[in-house]
């Protein structure tokens, strides 16, 4: 038996592009065209298999503020398996709690700060 694949548990469930078009009522160029501006994330897979990781879909619509900070990311590093990692990882707390993950804070509407540790850790990936 093989054992699973660590990004999955990671980033959790993915979208295909059918389903995430499906999802957010959208043509299947539109979720193209989507990615291509970074308001959607989009993964490959080592098979080439694209995947869209679910947690960006809230309420049937992309979470608010997602393509500011993926475009902010993307000045770090072009890797979007390691966005997918920021944006879906929860933190310690330092007090054997855990803090919101990015998407989560981005959930809430807290937009501003995780621009800022976007910034933060884009300009530490790019160093």
């Amino acid at each position: 038996m093989t054992e699973p694949n660590p990004w999955a548990r990671i980033i959790g469930p993915c979208y295909t592009l059918t389903s995430l078009a499906r999802a957010l009522n959208w043509t299947e160029a539109e979720v193209a065209t989507a990615v291509e501006a970074l308001d959607v994330l989009e993964v490959n897979t080592d098979e080439g298999v694209l995947l869209y990781p679910a947690f960006q879909v809230w309420a049937g619509r992309l979470v608010p503020g997602l393509g500011d900070v993926l475009r902010t990311l993307s000045t770090g590093t072009k890797s979007r398996w390691t966005w997918a990692q920021w944006l879906n990882t929860r933190l310690d707390d330092g007090e054997g709690g855990e803090l919101p993950s990015a998407i989560e804070q981005l959930r809430a509407g807290q937009l501003g700060d995780v621009l800022i540790e976007a910034r933060h850790d884009a300009w530490s990936w790019s160093s």
